[in-house]
């Protein structure tokens, strides 16, 4: 991706363009693209859709945007609320506020103080979590795991200007947990699998099969445990 014969694109206020290959993009207040974008950066702010794919370097994405296809990147931002309809691949995705994926998510690193819902497998070689708001992932896997409560507070003052009614349950929910290092708070899982498994507070947990050791809150409940 070069920025050679390439134009940039900036939307204000209300307005559209067609996707394309560009440079710079950036969409403060209302805007729509239509069409699959490739791009260097990408900046959206206000309101933003994109009605097709996204292949991109950076991108930071503010207040309430939509994409209704794949986003592929390098290092991705998220901020205020962001629905992506297809899946997520980035090398970096830092998430601080409510993201939707409905497929995949994968990366080399997933950071998340907010809230968010992966409708198939969140996979990265790192991932860390606080729980600041609802949480869903169908699948979780990893390298090192990490996801704790965070402290809502100010994050819920923050995301209520936005989406007023939000829920904000700090909870994380999923079918399934895999990793080598396991540190779990505030979830609910079916299985978590790992070589390192501790099970911190406010976890309900169906099974956990894991490799070399294992630790248990007392706060939690674990239905069964086995050393695999």
């Amino acid at each position: 991706m070069v920025k050679n014969n390439r134009s940039d694109l900036r939307i204000n206020g209300l307005g559209s363009s067609s996707g394309g290959s560009y440079n710079f993009v950036q969409i403060n207040g209302k805007g729509d693209v239509n069409g699959d974008l490739d791009c260097v950066d990408l900046q959206i702010n206000g309101f933003g859709c994109v009605h097709g794919s996204v292949k991109t370097q950076t991108a930071r994405v503010a207040g309430k945007s939509e994409i209704s296809g794949d986003l592929r990147g390098q290092e991705i931002i998220f901020g205020g609320m962001t629905e992506i309809a297809g899946a997520i691949s980035a090398n970096r995705i830092e998430n601080r506020g409510v993201l939707k994926v409905s497929k995949d998510c994968g990366s080399e690193t997933f950071s998340s103080q907010g809230g968010f819902t992966i409708g198939g497998l969140l996979n990265a070689g790192k991932i860390d979590i606080e729980i600041y708001a609802t949480s869903r992932a169908k699948e979780i896997g990893g390298e090192d795991i990490e996801i704790r409560a965070g402290d809502a507070f100010g994050f819920r003052k923050f995301i209520s200007s936005i989406l007023p009614g939000l829920q904000l349950d700090r909870r994380l929910t999923a079918e399934t947990i895999e990793g080598d290092v396991v540190y779990l708070e505030n979830a609910t899982v079916n299985t978590v699998r790992g070589g390192e498994v501790e099970i911190g507070h406010g976890c309900q947990i169906d099974a956990v099969e894991y490799k070399k050791s294992f630790h248990k809150d007392n706060t939690s409940i674990v239905k069964e445990v086995k050393k695999v």
